[in-house]
């Protein structure tokens, strides 16, 4: 650790979302990084650790592990999931890990924590538990007084091939029905966005940033997939079932009626706000094209 520097402490460092924060802030060289993770000994722990990267075992749902994590930092990336060990949506496990990385905060006298939530463009999304849950760790981290800056960010273009935007034989099964348009950002880009608002506390404090890198529906996903094959194969885009969704996952249903309304036309202004100012903050923020060239 450079005495010089100061320390921020970032949560789930082994992850998609802290893992690109973690290279955001190598790259700056301007702090010393302390990176949590639950598995240590995993093949990603060692790569961060390989990098010069202090590494400490901690556990989100462990307070006390917390505490001991965050000691003489100045300011902590955290992040949380709704999703428990066995792939299920767990609200209330969420909403402890949220409440667990501000009271650890409050307990290090933290002067500036970076908590990634969810985008929002309307009040009503709140009755979507999901959302709900990322939300109050929002209002606990008011409530608590730790100087916070919350990144809302959209959908994960990085899931692409993965469980939430699966990818199979040139088929393509987006959030939505093939004509609704969905918001998507690229975890690269969160990591960019937690860089700037370490770097610029005046800026960035007490904001809340809506994150949206693109902006696209599923057939849309699909002709760009098409054009970027290089060995000519045609790609289509295949809705979620709504009979599936109902027997296996009907607590995501709510959140797909939602990404249909907003994805037909007129879509909300808070939605094309949550676009253009985006971009406004960092005008290189990656479209899905640019992160599947990026990816392939």
């Amino acid at each position: 650790m450079d005495s010089n520097k100061k320390t921020i402490v970032v949560c789930g460092a082994t992850g998609k979302q802290g893992g690109a924060v973690l290279e955001q802030l190598l790259n700056d060289g301007k702090w010393n990084i302390i990176a949590l993770s639950r598995k240590p000994d995993g093949a990603k722990a060692k790569a961060i650790r390989d990098r010069g990267v202090q590494l400490i075992l901690a556990d989100l749902e462990d307070k006390a592990s917390l505490v001991r994590a965050f000691a003489g930092a100045y300011g902590v990336y955290g992040v949380t999931t709704p999703e428990n060990a066995k792939g299920k949506l767990d609200t209330d496990m969420e909403r402890r890990q949220g409440y667990n990385i501000v009271d650890a905060c409050v307990e290090n006298n933290i002067k500036h924590l970076v908590l990634s939530t969810v985008l929002l463009i309307s009040e009503e999304q709140t009755s979507i538990p999901y959302v709900g849950s990322k939300m109050a760790i929002e209002q606990y981290a008011r409530e608590k007084n730790i100087p916070c800056t919350f990144l809302r960010p959209a959908s994960f273009m990085d899931e692409i091939g993965g469980p939430y935007l699966p990818l199979k034989k040139q088929t393509v099964t987006a959030q939505a029905d093939s004509d609704a348009k969905v918001p998507y950002i690229a975890c690269r880009d969160i990591g960019k966005y937690a860089r700037m608002a370490f770097n610029d506390p005046d800026t960035y404090l007490e904001k809340a940033l809506n994150l949206v890198g693109d902006f696209i529906s599923g057939d849309e996903l699909a002709q760009i997939l098409t054009a970027l094959d290089q060995n000519g194969k045609i790609y289509r885009h295949k809705p979620p079932s709504r009979w599936l969704m109902w027997i296996f996952a009907r607590e995501w249903l709510p959140l797909r009626a939602m990404f249909e309304e907003w994805g037909r036309a007129p879509h909300p202004q808070s939605m094309l706000a949550a676009i253009s100012n985006t971009r406004e903050l960092y005008p290189d923020v990656t479209s899905f094209e640019d992160f599947l060239k990026l990816n392939r």
